[in-house]
């Protein structure tokens, strides 16, 4: 027996917008053919990068400023606390990507599970905000359900497009919905091993190497190890 959630409609959250530009060669300003991006100049490009961007609708080149930071290089970022009410009323968290982190030190760990502790059980939102190479990213310090730290990449609030989504509000729940929640998850089964599996063409040739185990660090082990060489 299985039971019926209801119908819903899947649709995309955000994109980007992107700008309206035309390629032109940098050496002579005529259009390079599509295929090796080849220029009747001779000049050859190896990737649409290489290419002189202009705005089509003001004939404005699109440049990129001078790298903010170089590979390898370390970045300071800047963090900033708001209200997740606050939050949510004027912005949007659109992903653009995921970041996984990782403390370098005791100290690190134990201010950065301050600031999960602060999302989770004070509502706050933790914002962070630094520039990577060419651009800017402002990213939010979350906690994911397997309990992983990451930031995740948000789309900025002036080149973000939104589809129409949803909102649920869950900050003042009365303990009968509480009821009824724990009556529908009843009827619902747990997931087999099966549906974390990829059956489809993307499994075809792939293998795993290594266990997921393997690739977490354990916050709490990075502060026990401080207090253990404290003790020694």
């Amino acid at each position: 027996m299985t039971t019926t959630v209801g119908e819903v409609r899947i649709t995309g959250f955000a994109k980007v917008i992107e700008q309206e530009t035309e390629k032109f060669c940098p050496k002579c300003g005529a259009k390079p053919g599509w295929v090796g991006y080849e220029c009747s100049c001779g000049q050859r490009y190896s990737h649409w990068s290489y290419l002189k961007r202009i705005l089509k609708s003001t004939g404005q080149e699109i440049l990129k400023a001078t790298p903010y930071t170089q590979k390898g290089e370390i970045v300071e970022a800047l963090a900033y606390i708001l209200d997740r009410k606050a939050f949510a009323d004027k912005y949007a968290d659109a992903t653009l990507a995921e970041k996984g982190i990782v403390a370098k030190d005791a100290h690190a760990a134990n201010n950065i599970r301050n600031l999960i502790i602060a999302t989770e059980q004070l509502g706050m939102v933790v914002i962070v905000a630094f520039k990577d190479t060419n651009e800017e990213r402002t990213c939010l310090l979350t906690h994911t359900l397997s309990n992983r730290v990451v930031l995740k990449e948000i789309i900025h609030m002036n080149i973000l497009e939104l589809e129409e989504t949803m909102r649920c509000d869950t900050s003042q729940v009365r303990p009968d919905e509480i009821e009824r929640a724990k009556k529908l998850v009843a009827n619902i089964p747990p997931p087999t091993e099966e549906v974390f599996i990829c059956h489809d063409h993307r499994a075809i040739g792939v293998e795993q190497t290594g266990n997921l185990s393997d690739k977490v660090v354990e916050l709490e082990a990075i502060l026990r190890q401080a207090e253990q060489r404290k003790l020694a």
